[in-house]
């Protein structure tokens, strides 16, 4: 890969972490009374960020570069909810199927197609995973709302380490 690649790898890692960090704050800090309804759009619009980062310039394949667009569209959409743009609830939806689909498919052709190494990949793959359920309400079906918050911080410690994983792999080439 040429060293455009790289370093468009490395911001995307940055972007991870920012949003991981970002996520972390948005569950810790109403716990703390303090109350910052934006911090999970932020969130969001830094996740896309760095799916667009990736499907843009970091990745080879066509179909993780797709999905990863997708992912992107999708954590855009739901940027925007966030900060209070009205949007009609079938949007929202929509915006949510996009951003885990995209995300879980690009994450899982990543690491079938041995883009990013082992352990980068695996995280990825779980925070791809952490987030579709999160997205898609499967803790909520099934009665587990309360472990949405558990949910959450798992998403945003997976996020931070997968771009902690993406920086110092790509700084060691």
């Amino acid at each position: 890969m040429a060293a455009i690649s790289r370093s468009r790898r490395s911001a995307s890692g940055i972007a991870l972490i920012v949003s991981g960090a970002l996520f972390l704050l948005a569950v810790v800090l109403p716990l703390a009374g303090v109350a910052v309804p934006w911090l999970a759009a932020l969130a969001y619009a830094a996740l896309a960020v760095a799916l667009v980062i990736l499907a843009l310039g970091a990745v080879n394949n066509t179909v993780a570069k797709v999905s990863l667009f997708v992912g992107a569209v999708g954590f855009a959409i739901l940027a925007l909810v966030g900060l209070g743009l009205g949007l009609p609830a079938v949007l929202t939806t929509i915006g949510a199927v996009l951003a885990a689909l995209g995300f879980l498919v690009g994450a899982i052709v990543l690491y079938v197609g041995k883009e990013i190494t082992n352990t980068a990949a695996i995280i990825f793959v779980v925070a791809a995973i952490l987030a579709a359920v999160i997205l898609l309400g499967v803790a909520a079906s099934l009665g587990l709302g309360a472990i949405t918050t558990v949910l959450t911080v798992a998403l945003g410690i997976a996020l931070v380490v997968a771009g902690v994983y993406f920086r110092r792999a790509e700084n060691r080439r």
